[in-house]
């Protein structure tokens, strides 16, 4: 599978939450997040898992609906992920990314 290049340009990675005392954690592209429409936006990130010893690392590149709490994958490149729209409030991680990604991009709006 070619690499989206909002993936492979993502150049400001912030850690937005973990769990499982850090085992896991998941980051944003500050650079990537893009409005969409309203109540929509677009972001690179990341998810780490070390839980099972080696980290294994997933890219997403996911728009969400700010407005009506959920998220759907659009390019990912691991085992997990959903092309199709899922409430984003039963993961944790998740939530703090589009809370994170919608929170920046209702700040760049003028």
């Amino acid at each position: 599978m070619l690499a989206h290049p909002a993936i492979v340009l993502a150049a400001t990675w912030v850690p937005v939450a973990e769990a499982s005392q850090g085992q896991q954690q998941q980051f944003v592209d500050l650079d990537s997040i893009t409005v969409l429409g309203p109540g929509q936006v677009q972001a690179s990130s990341y998810y780490v898992d070390r839980r099972a010893g080696s980290p294994q690392r997933t890219t997403y590149l996911t728009e969400y609906d700010c407005q009506g709490r959920r998220f759907r994958d659009v390019v990912f490149d691991g085992p997990v992920g959903s092309a199709q729209w899922q409430p984003v409030d039963p993961d944790p991680l998740n939530r703090a990314a589009m809370d994170f990604a919608c929170a920046i991009a209702q700040t760049d709006q003028p």
